[in-house]
């Protein structure tokens, strides 16, 4: 599932392409994603500017200048492409038509969705009001991440999942945010010492800056909406690692693999304590 640096590559090239332009035409050729399109979706934003374009979470907002607000969720596989001709492919469930360019929304598992909300309301939709912080906000500052691991007691990882406590936050960028500030994934929130919570904190910020300068991880299916992959790929410490040696111990110390809540996490077991 694109995490947030996947989703704010996408947003950005979104932005580049779509501001202020003019969706002349959308062509629904399934309507069944995670929920059916509803039957007056393309009469809501035909000939509608798009004015700017948000992110919350591992959600993207577009607004239009009718108050209208297109809420969307990339799920497992959804992408989004642009091109100046249109080659149909197998899953493209949308098309939007600008006056030079297709905007198509792909999605081979059905799992993301579109959903068109006024757009006073879309932020006190179901989806996005019982988000947390986003990482880089000014309400996700260190009291607001000890006060919260404090709160709770739960193993560090689970709680990094937790989209209502960090919005953005995937299984990719935990594992990568665990290794680089040493910290097991299995350690409980509120045993951590300020060190530690303070590492964890830097790590956060850091990881998911530069994973967005890399445009993102692509291990699946995974593009952004100009084609490009992303490359953090190349730089993933342990996530995917399982069996292959510690870059930080370089030593005979291999990368293990757990399961925690049903998701795969890896870590080295010997410099993450």
């Amino acid at each position: 599932m694109p995490e947030l640096p996947e989703v704010e590559t996408v947003r950005l090239a979104l932005t580049k392409h779509l501001l202020k332009c003019k969706i002349f035409k959308v062509k629904i050729n399934s309507k069944k994603l995670r929920y059916t399109i509803p039957e007056n979706f393309t009469k809501l934003i035909n000939g509608c500017k798009i004015i700017s374009i948000k992110r919350r979470g591992k959600y993207i907002i577009l607004n239009f200048d009718n108050m209208c607000s297109l809420l969307v969720h990339l799920g497992m596989t959804g992408t989004f492409r642009v091109s100046e001709i249109y080659n149909p492919l197998k899953h493209d469930h949308l098309v939007f038509n600008f006056k030079s360019f297709y905007l198509i929304y792909n999605d081979i598992r059905k799992f993301g969705f579109l959903k068109i909300y006024n757009s006073n309301e879309v932020f006190d939709s179901k989806h996005l009001t019982k988000l947390g912080p986003e990482p880089f906000s000014e309400e996700f500052n260190l009291k607001y991440l000890s006060t919260a691991l404090k709160k709770r007691k739960i193993n560090i990882k689970n709680f990094l999942m937790n989209q209502n406590v960090i919005a953005g936050l995937g299984n990719i960028y935990c594992s990568e945010v665990l290794f680089e500030s040493k910290i097991s994934p299995v350690r409980i929130t509120n045993k951590l010492n300020a060190k530690e919570i303070l590492s964890i904190y830097i790590s956060i910020k850091r990881v998911l800056k530069k994973a967005i300068s890399y445009g993102g991880t692509s291990l699946k299916n995974y593009k952004d909406p100009n084609g490009k992959i992303g490359y953090f790929k190349n730089k993933l410490k342990v996530y995917g690692k399982e069996n292959k040696k510690c870059s930080f111990c370089n030593k005979n110390i291999k990368i293990k693999k757990i399961t925690q809540q049903g998701r795969s996490t890896f870590f080295c077991d010997n410099c993450q304590i």
